[in-house]
């Protein structure tokens, strides 16, 4: 057993020295854990997010050299499986001694992880969106808003921005984000003086003239996969505009394509561009909404730990349930139900060019 130990313990050291080696471990008094597919099949999906959660780390330290050495960001490999997943978050809670977690790329693997967290009464932070089951769970923190609030984001923005008044809605019978969105979209828009003309699955056929004659204004599509959609082919060919989120992968059509994004590097508020220059710089590239809301992730804890440190005895929890904090978008604070409030861009794209039109803040 002690042998076995030793590895996962050196496992764990080269893996957080490699991308954070300015700290020693065994010094630091606050560990916060990563945990991402550095590995296995969704590896180049989560690259940004290691690299965002570094420069929010290396951020903090030249802003607060003091605390440089307190502070610790430890990485773990969940090699794209949620069984490796809970093994690593469990390596990070008993051998690390972490303060709070900074979830994965991965919903799945993050479900893994509610065991382990609750147990040991760990914050999780989750840097993607994620059903309100998981939110629900009182050591989960959400960066940024569930698939049914970005439904709700959506549905209230056709009526009340739009001015749309008849929706159809074609959805992925079988993909459970696809459903979740599309009841936040239906509770949204009939809310805000909506109809709902009818609902229908992409991989319907000769249901178009149908469609048709129920004459929607827009059309709502949670999501779209791959070319195998033939109600969607026909929809991109219309002249109604679609609305929809960052999990639409098909180029828009004929009508504008509106999409509801965690973050869009279109948006000119300002603390937008100052976070694409700070990232650019540092990587050579541009950030996605991964990195953004793992940039925050990192920044928001440390702001909270930091600020602990001003009230005698206040637990870093304490602080970040009940402060003002800083994040792309200036200052927010998470909710009773820990979800941390920020605007949600807007954007429209026509023929292929996209535009930033808007952000709606999630209430």
């Amino acid at each position: 057993m002690k042998v076995k130990l030793t590895k996962i313990f050196l496992t764990t050291w080269m893996i957080s020295s490699a991308a954070f080696a300015e700290t020693n471990l065994q010094g630091a008094n606050f560990k916060v854990g990563l945990i991402y597919p550095k590995t296995g099949p969704l590896s180049a999906y989560a690259d940004s997010q290691a690299k965002a959660v570094k420069l929010g780390l290396e951020e903090f330290r030249q802003d607060h050299p003091e605390l440089a050495v307190q502070i610790a960001v430890v990485v773990a490999d969940d090699k794209s499986l949620a069984s490796e997943g809970q093994k690593a978050a469990e390596r990070l809670v008993e051998t690390q001694k972490i303060s709070m977690l900074i979830g994965s790329f991965s919903n799945t693997v993050n479900q893994s992880l509610l065991e382990v967290v609750g147990k040991n009464n760990i914050p999780l932070l989750l840097t993607r969106s994620s059903s309100d089951d998981m939110v629900d769970n009182k050591q989960v923190y959400a960066m940024v808003p569930t698939h049914r609030w970005f439904g709700r984001i959506l549905g209230f923005y056709a009526v009340q921005s739009l001015k749309k008044k008849r929706a159809a809605i074609i959805y992925h019978p079988d993909d459970p984000i696809s459903l979740e969105m599309n009841e936040g979209f239906r509770e949204a828009f009939v809310k805000s003086g909506g109809f709902i003309v009818g609902a229908w699955t992409t991989d319907q056929k000769d249901l178009w003239n149908d469609i048709k004659m129920t004459e929607p204004d827009t059309y709502f599509v949670p999501a779209a996969f791959g070319k195998k959609e033939p109600l969607l082919d026909l929809v991109l060919t219309s002249e109604t505009d679609t609305l929809t989120s960052s999990r639409f992968f098909r180029k828009a059509g004929t009508g504008a394509l509106y999409r509801a994004q965690s973050f869009s590097a279109l948006d000119p508020h300002k603390g937008v561009k100052d976070f694409l220059a700070l990232y650019e710089k540092r990587y050579g590239q541009k950030p996605d909404e991964l990195a953004a809301a793992s940039y925050e992730s990192i920044r928001i804890i440390l702001q909270a730990y930091f600020l602990s440190l001003s009230v005698k005895d206040q637990p870093m929890l304490d602080a970040i349930q009940s402060k003002d904090l800083g994040g792309i978008y200036g200052i927010g604070r998470f909710t009773k139900d820990r979800n941390f409030m920020r605007p949600v861009p807007i954007t429209r794209e026509i023929r292929g060019v996209e535009e930033f039109k808007g952000r709606i803040q999630p209430e």
